[in-house]
């Protein structure tokens, strides 16, 4: 009986001691957050914690640069989207990068084509704003670029893996360190295909992969349409560890635990937890943060439950 219990706690403190790796240096993703939601994550993320910032069609660029400094200034690493369709001018985007350098000091960028069909102005493709020379001149160091687990609903997946390559090259020979941010997905067989996929197909890159933070059913439901992922109420039971039954509170422990168990064996290569804050920044860094310092009680194969 003894030897049992001391395999069944050896086991619990590998398993608890997998998913600290995986989290360790997650990041997060916030829309239009304040000075509240701000000194919540200042409270809960280690310092330098990546923060992207999301960008919101019909916002001015100004906005998105005063979050950046509130980032820098909390002791985080402000991460601003910019989607390239939604630039009206290169003296705009200038302009945004000149108070991102000077007031926020941003070394990182993600960059997306948008979601608008046609350009606003010069800059129809992520590629173009990567190959202007502008982030460059303006200290950006670092360029995220989005990623598909689940694919696209108007591109195949070959022209998406074509596409990402030539980014990824795009950047390298330009001097910027390049990444890849996915889209949040609540499928880890497609996340890990994908990954691997990626590998296959010659790209090395860092991953950064997409999770929904801890929040309630209805409000996850609604932001999973709203994006295009993949997700139904029964898409949900079907996934261990995603619903807590109790209150129909969600949280992506059960895929936390099958991304860790991968990650552990090295077939993935450099990934990493990216968190998108649905139920609050605070909350989100929060259980980021206690999870990824062994605050936790691991449920079987169901994923586990983070200590208050």
């Amino acid at each position: 009986m003894t030897d049992v219990l001391a395999a069944s706690t050896d086991d619990t403190s590998t398993t608890t001691q997998r998913i600290g790796d995986f989290l360790r240096g997650f990041s997060v993703e916030a829309t239009r957050p304040k000075a509240g939601d701000v000194e919540a994550l200042k409270q809960s993320a280690p310092a330098g914690t990546r923060v992207y910032l999301s960008a919101l069609p019909n916002r001015p660029l100004g906005e998105l640069a005063d979050q950046a400094v509130l980032i820098r200034a909390a002791g985080l690493e402000p991460v601003p989207h910019v989607a390239v369709r939604n630039l009206d001018s290169r003296e705009q985007v200038v302009a945004l990068l000149e108070r991102l350098r000077d007031e926020a000091e941003a070394k990182h960028l993600l960059v997306i084509g948008g979601d608008r069909g046609d350009a606003a102005g010069p800059f129809a493709t992520s590629l173009d704003l990567i190959e202007s020379g502008l982030l460059q001149r303006h200290g950006i160091t670092h360029v995220g670029l989005a990623g598909h687990p689940e694919g696209h609903p108007r591109v195949s997946t070959d022209m998406l893996d074509r596409a990402l390559r030539t980014k990824i090259e795009a950047a390298e020979e330009s001097g910027l360190a390049a990444d890849i941010v996915t889209q949040f997905s609540f499928d880890g067989d497609a996340i890990i295909a994908w990954v691997r996929r990626l590998r296959d197909y010659g790209i090395e890159t860092p991953v950064r992969i997409g999770m929904a933070g801890p929040t309630n059913l209805t409000t996850l439901l609604r932001y999973a349409q709203r994006c295009g992922v993949k997700a139904s109420a029964g898409g949900f039971a079907r996934h261990a560890g995603l619903v807590k039954h109790l209150f129909g509170v969600t949280a992506p422990d059960g895929l936390v635990c099958a991304l860790s168990e991968t990650t552990v064996r090295g077939t993935l290569g450099d990934v990493a937890a990216h968190f998108f804050s649905f139920g609050g920044i605070g909350a989100t860094a929060r259980w980021a943060a206690h999870a990824a310092q062994g605050r936790l009680t691991l449920e079987g194969e169901a994923g586990f439950t983070v200590a208050p």
